[in-house]
């Protein structure tokens, strides 16, 4: 358990209600939070901190039920309504739970290394018609929060108390999918680290049984576990082009849209910026090494705009007006908006690989030797950025930056890649959505994995790292069936990544990386045969090729052309 408070308290400033704190003079207009055990149904109790507003009268409520300690997140409620967008404590009651069987909530028991998705959904509920019932409720309830805490929001609504009116989930996926675990059959390590450390004890080993993806997976991601269709409320979700869940984000919502009750099918909106996970609530200006002022604390304000439209009954305030999805063109620095995801009227463009590293819309016209690299699993290439967390609370552990981050002296400085980039840009290249890299390699070993980093080059030199993804080559043919290779022959694989929306300026160039590794975010490939890095004595050097030439076409698939 000190492993988890250490966790909570970190995670409590990473994920901030608000980036401002108020000072003492302010803390003084409203009333002290208050503290309280409530019941649940099966007697056990729940700590609960309740912050009123400093008016007499009944009030809507937003409820926040955390495994990250209360406490910490409490003191992060601003005092007054002016410092922050979504905060409003003149208007709104704030309730912040701790889970059963975490930090105040610790004696209602509860395993914390399991998810128990519909006993947390049942606390809840409970939760809700508890809150509604209080002399300073006016028996409309919101739910917000990050990650676990927007994870919580579907499992609630699920439960579908009566007084629950919206819930505002961030940078968190409904369910479990593959591809969250797994990128192309390679494990993630640094998320599913992340889930470790922060106490779901025993979840890596159980993800580690199902390296393919089989009934199992196929199982927790149908309609029937998740029960879409009990889910009948409206809903604003919020994600980030580099958060680690934005494929899962984007599942979510189109299932919502399509297998949720009527209410949910047409109310759930979506807003994408260009955040990493830790910012994506609170909309921080900068990300990684960029700055994007157009993104700054916007989720915030439509979050606080998405409450006081359902809570509060402001009406008029335009949010109904708003399309079913927003979302951030980087590059561009514009928000843009769709009906669906993907946007309609793609048009995939192709780049083709060629010698001596450049990127064409033109095939190779003639035939040219294939460019080796080596691949050390004892050395791998590293997360330098992108859709990662860093396991901050572990003064031994790496400290690996999220977002955009130059890629040149760290990953391009290295040996153990080739690289192929555009000629400068005569005109903007507009990207959204899944990029997709067909490559034509060999190996000489019997399984080794193909990553790929898609960079923007600045005009400065700056390589900019936009997406990413990787596969690995036992699955080329199917994520369900394995078949390792032959050394020496010649395979088709191709690479899927990230999801993004992401302008190439004019005077920019585009360019992909290809190495072997992209450590931590992926596991290792030991190259030597079996699913996961377990002795580093056991791994071996593997040389890998790409094949370009006229009767291999690799090339880089870019999703372009929607307005």
């Amino acid at each position: 358990m000190k492993k988890m408070f250490i966790a909570g308290v970190l995670l409590a400033l990473f994920f901030p209600l608000t980036d401002n704190w108020a000072g003492p003079d302010e803390g003084k207009k409203f009333p002290a939070p208050f503290s309280v055990k409530i019941p649940m149904r099966d007697g056990k109790k729940l700590a609960v901190d309740v912050f009123l507003p400093k008016g007499e009268g009944k009030f809507p409520t937003i409820l926040i039920m955390t495994p990250y300690n209360r406490k910490l997140l409490g003191a992060a409620i601003p005092a007054a309504s002016a410092v922050s967008k979504l905060i409003d404590r003149e208007h709104y009651v704030f309730v912040v739970v701790d889970w059963r069987g975490f930090f105040g909530s610790k004696d209602a028991g509860g395993d914390v290394g399991k998810v128990q998705a519909d006993l947390r959904g049942k606390d809840g509920y409970d939760t809700v018609e508890w809150i509604a019932k209080q002399k300073w409720s006016n028996s409309k309830v919101g739910m917000w929060g990050v990650s676990a805490l927007g994870k919580i929001q579907y499992w609630t609504a699920i439960q579908q108390p009566p007084h629950l009116v919206c819930i505002c989930p961030a940078v968190a996926q409904h369910g479990y999918f593959y591809e969250h675990y797994y990128h192309g059959g390679v494990y993630k390590k640094n998320y599913s680290g992340i889930h470790e450390q922060v106490g779901y004890t025993g979840a890596e080993k159980k993800i580690l049984a199902h390296p393919t993806y089989d009934n199992l997976w196929k199982l927790l991601e149908s309609p029937i576990v998740n029960k879409y269709s009990r889910i009948n409320l409206p809903i604003l979700i919020i994600g980030g082009w580099y958060d680690t869940y934005t494929e899962g984000v984007l599942q979510t919502f189109n299932a919502l849209r399509k297998l949720a009750g009527s209410e949910a099918r047409k109310s759930t909106k979506m807003i994408i910026g260009p955040w990493i996970h830790v910012d994506a609530a609170s909309g921080k200006l900068k990300q990684g090494e960029l700055k994007f002022s157009e993104a700054a604390r916007v989720s915030e304000k439509e979050a606080k705009r998405f409450f006081d439209y359902y809570l509060r009954d402001k009406k008029d305030n335009g949010y109904d007006k708003e399309p079913a999805i927003r979302y951030f063109q980087m590059g561009e620095n514009k928000w843009k908006n769709s009906s669906a995801w993907p946007p309609a009227n793609l048009k995939e463009v192709s780049y083709f690989l060629q010698a001596e590293g450049k990127l064409l819309t033109d095939k190779p016209d003639e035939d040219c030797q294939p460019d080796t690299f080596r691949y050390d699993p004892n050395d791998p290439s590293p997360t330098v950025g992108g859709m990662t967390i860093c396991k901050f609370w572990d003064p031994a552990a790496p400290k690996i930056a999220a977002g955009p981050m130059d890629q040149r002296v760290r990953v391009e400085g290295r040996k153990d890649h080739v690289s192929y980039s555009t000629d400068v840009l005569d005109k903007d290249v507009a990207v959204r959505d899944v990029v997709k890299v067909k490559l034509y390699v060999s190996s000489d070993r019997v399984d080794t994995d193909f990553a790929i980093r898609l960079c923007d080059v600045y005009p400065d030199g700056r390589s900019m790292l936009i997406t990413d993804g990787i596969h690995r080559m036992r699955f080329r043919e199917s994520l369900q069936k394995e078949k390792l290779m032959k050394p020496g022959e010649v395979y088709e694989v191709t690479v899927v990544l990230t999801p993004t929306a992401h302008t190439f300026r004019k005077k920019h160039r585009i360019r992909i990386l290809v190495s072997s590794s992209n450590y931590p975010r992926f596991d290792r490939n030991p190259n030597n045969g079996e699913h996961f890095f377990t002795d580093k004595k056991k791994a071996l050097v593997a040389t890998n090729k790409i094949y370009h030439d006229s009767s291999h076409l690799s090339a880089l698939f870019l999703p372009a052309g929607a307005k």
